[in-house]
């Protein structure tokens, strides 16, 4: 059965200032050929590919914004199929596997995009300051992705948080507080409804925060749902149950996750082997490791060692 496409046209859109002009420029000099690129921020990914491109990917961890600065994607989830281009962002709430077919625009320009992630927990703080801050009416979440107009002031942001990248002051210090203004903005989006209010207004969150918390600081640990349950004070089934509604994964999930998020920052900054690297974030099998790390970054880890560190010298 043919997929129905949406279009996704709206009237009315904000007009672009230019900033997906510049980041487009930004993103050329930095990605010299076809294919995804990590950056020194490991919330950032680089998108680049002359000719028409289908992969196919898995998302999110937390929330993933999808913006297109070049040429159009169409993305085929469950056989419906969404149409993006650079007048349009597109947002992901949680893993899904997901078709996506890039297009360039013109000989000449080739496709060009940039991901952005948001951890469950930058995303569980946002959402208990948004609901402190005032009730949101529940509406039920019915879809992992939506897309939105694209939204100058996040375009603006976006603009400001590529300008820290060169500087690692201005990386460790200012970046983070980018990433937090567009994550607040995105969600507090017409668009975003559904997913503020499926986050509970229940006192046991920040406990699932500090749990959330430990589980970064003890990534080599062999730690169980019950191990982490006690430290939380709930039983097993009700602790499963209130992390799968705050974090949006299951926590054994989140843990895996977790690590290979470590382990890609592992990589990026020292060139460590990628054997070292699993048995550090807590990997038993260097195997396992690869084939986990490849489907959540859609590459092996040896792409993400620094080229001195894949010299030798």
């Amino acid at each position: 059965m043919a997929s129905s496409v949406t279009p996704l046209r709206l009237l009315e859109l904000p007009q672009d200032d230019g900033a997906l002009d510049r980041l487009s420029a930004w993103v050329m000099e930095r990605v010299p050929n076809d294919g995804h690129m990590g950056t020194t921020s490991p919330d950032l990914c680089l998108y680049r590919f002359s000719h028409a491109t289908t992969f196919l990917k898995m998302a999110a961890f937390g929330v993933t914004l999808g913006v297109v600065l070049q040429g159009e994607k169409r993305i085929n989830v469950g056989g419906d199929e969404i149409l993006v281009d650079r007048s349009h962002l597109l947002v992901m709430t949680r893993e899904i596997e997901h078709l996506t077919v890039a297009r360039t625009g013109s000989p000449g320009r080739p496709y060009l995009s940039l991901a952005l992630c948001f951890t469950p927990e930058q995303v569980a703080r946002a959402l208990m300051t948004l609901t402190e801050a005032g009730g949101e009416p529940v509406v039920e979440e019915t879809s992992p992705l939506f897309v939105m107009p694209y939204d100058r002031e996040i375009g603006a942001a976006l603009e400001r948080l590529l300008g820290t990248m060169n500087d690692p002051m201005d990386r460790k210090v200012l970046a983070p507080l980018i990433v937090d203004e567009i994550l607040y903005r995105l969600l507090r989006s017409e668009s975003a409804a559904a997913v503020r209010s499926g986050f509970a207004r229940t006192g046991d969150a920040v406990r699932i925060l500090e749990t959330m918390r430990y589980m970064r600081q003890n990534l080599s640990q062999k730690l169980s749902v019950e191990d982490l349950a006690r430290l939380a004070a709930m039983s097993p089934s009700h602790f499963a149950h209130r992390f799968s509604a705050v974090a949006r994964m299951a926590p054994m999930k989140f843990l895996r996750e977790v690590r290979l998020e470590r382990a890609r920052t592992l990589l990026l900054s020292n060139g460590t082997r990628a054997s070292e690297v699993a048995a550090e974030v807590g990997f038993e099998s260097a195997a396992h490791f690869t084939r986990e790390f490849k489907r959540r970054f859609g590459a092996p880890p040896s792409t993400y060692l620094r080229p001195k560190a894949r010299g030798g010298g």
